[in-house]
């Protein structure tokens, strides 16, 4: 009771010296009944003066109780990546400027479990910034893949490495590129792992694709992309991994019966690869007439029963970038200084999100069944009463895709004040919240609900998770 009436600040100082008090290194804890209904549903790293940095987990149970257990992250330690795998949670603990990494395992209820320590190169140059360590949850709870340089050459190689829910090693690859190449996404379904890389080549970018067998690591795919091809989305399906992006004009993907005016600058293509590497199909998409939209980006896709794949993406405008543009405009008087004054083009733009685009893709590569619709940023209905002290933009300041229901008919969407549900089937926006001085994260999609995070504790439970029912 004493603790409840301190200020939150307090509490985790008091929370952090009783866990570590308790809770000596190494210790490996037996799951109890009790933490199984519970689950880490949030993370960050919290900078407490005078002590450094702790670690603070958002644990919620299946009854909604929360917890907020905390572990001192070690003296010049910085949490550097982090995943899930069941009720496993692993965080990589990069030691600045030096070549020494720690994991932390933690259980369900965020007790920890092992904090080994290894060798890990400190890079430098271009390297450094491009060859980032990684982390990867395994489905089903079956560990955890770890990715990260070794060797400080400026085209280092990258180690992948499988570790059991204990951390024990199960197989080990080296890749060696040729050039500097960087892990851009990471996939796994039952069977196998699935890396897709990108080189970095002296005049152009290509992504490759790998793929691992999970039982014992052997090398199955290998299949380089076309130069200047850029991914948006790797997801893997039941015939392999599917993959949505765009090509220029030297790349060659047939479109068949292409119905619409081609882009000048964009060409949307869909390929599949099976785990050996075989393409099932690799296709430019036939959009049809007048329904492409001017911007847009892919987000999400998954496979229907009828065989063809829903695509999910967001439509979205380019908006000025104040920052990196007054930061030019000084730049262009101090050329005569000795500096550049250059920023890179992109830096002037932000891509903000506008609308959502819903499709569905056939073997073929045609697209079907496209439909385009706006996001507002607040969306009021029968029983959602807004809880609002100040008035709201009338256009989205982020929205962002958060993701799809386990039967592909609902896409969960984010706004600045509420989460929203996409239907496919009736092709409806409805809130799930109501809006709030608060901004939602979705952590969790679940076949009968979604659990969302607020920025702030909700009045009436005390609490900044909550349960919301599937629609």
């Amino acid at each position: 009771m004493f603790c409840q009436n301190l200020p939150r600040f307090f509490r985790l100082i008091i929370s952090a010296f009783l866990l570590l008090a308790a809770t000596p290194n190494l210790t490996l804890f037996a799951q109890s009944s009790r933490a199984a209904n519970f689950r880490v549903m949030s993370y960050q790293a919290v900078k407490m003066p005078g002590t450094g940095f702790i670690l603070e987990q958002g644990v919620l149970g299946t009854d909604g109780t929360a917890m907020h257990p905390v572990t001192a992250i070690p003296h010049g330690f910085a949490l550097a990546a982090a995943a899930q795998s069941g009720t496993r949670n692993l965080y990589l603990l990069r030691k600045i400027g030096k070549d020494s990494v720690m994991m932390l395992l933690t259980d369900s209820v965020g007790r920890t479990l092992q904090q080994p320590r290894q060798y890990m190169p400190q890079l430098g140059g271009d390297a450094k910034m491009l060859v980032p360590p990684s982390l990867f949850g395994l489905p089903n709870g079956k560990g955890f893949v770890l990715t990260y340089p070794s060797g400080k050459s400026s085209r280092p190689n990258i180690e992948v490495r499988m570790l059991s829910p204990v951390l024990a090693p199960l197989w080990e690859q080296q890749l060696t590129p040729v050039c500097l190449t960087t892990v851009l996404h990471i996939a796994a379904s039952d069977t196998h792992l699935w890396l897709v890389l990108r080189e970095h080549l002296a005049l152009a970018k290509r992504p490759r694709v790998l793929s691992f067998r999970l039982s014992n690591g052997d090398a199955e795919c290998n299949q380089p992309l076309a130069s200047n091809d850029e991914l948006d989305v790797a997801t893997v399906v039941p015939a392999g991994l599917l993959l949505l992006g765009t090509s220029d004009r030297r790349t060659s993907y047939t479109a068949p019966a292409e119905q619409g005016k081609a882009s000048e600058y964009r060409r949307d293509f869909a390929l599949l690869l099976n785990p050996v590497g075989q393409r099932l199909f690799g296709v430019g998409l036939a959009w049809p007439l007048s329904v492409r939209p001017s911007h847009y980006r892919w987000q999400s896709a998954g496979q229907l029963p009828d065989g063809s794949y829903q695509l999910i993406g967001e439509t979205y405008r380019n908006t000025p970038n104040a920052g990196p543009i007054a930061l030019g405009l000084a730049g262009l008087g101090m050329i005569g200084a000795g500096s550049p004054g250059m920023i890179p083009l992109s830096s002037y733009i932000n891509k903000q999100p506008v609308g959502l685009i819903v499709a569905q893709l056939s073997t073929t590569g045609q697209l079907a069944a496209v439909h385009e619709l706006a996001v507002p940023e607040v969306m009021t209905a029968a029983g959602l009463t807004p809880i609002l002290e100040a008035p709201l933009p009338d256009y989205p300041t982020s929205f962002r895709f958060r993701g799809i229901s386990t039967d592909y008919q609902h896409v969960m969407l984010n706004t600045n004040r509420q989460v929203l549900a996409y239907s496919i089937a009736t092709q409806q926006l409805r809130p799930l919240t109501p809006a709030r001085n608060a901004i939602p994260t979705v952590r969790h999609i679940e076949a009968d609900r979604v659990i969302v995070s607020w920025s702030v504790k909700l009045a009436n439970t005390g609490s900044e998770f909550e349960q919301i029912g599937m629609p």
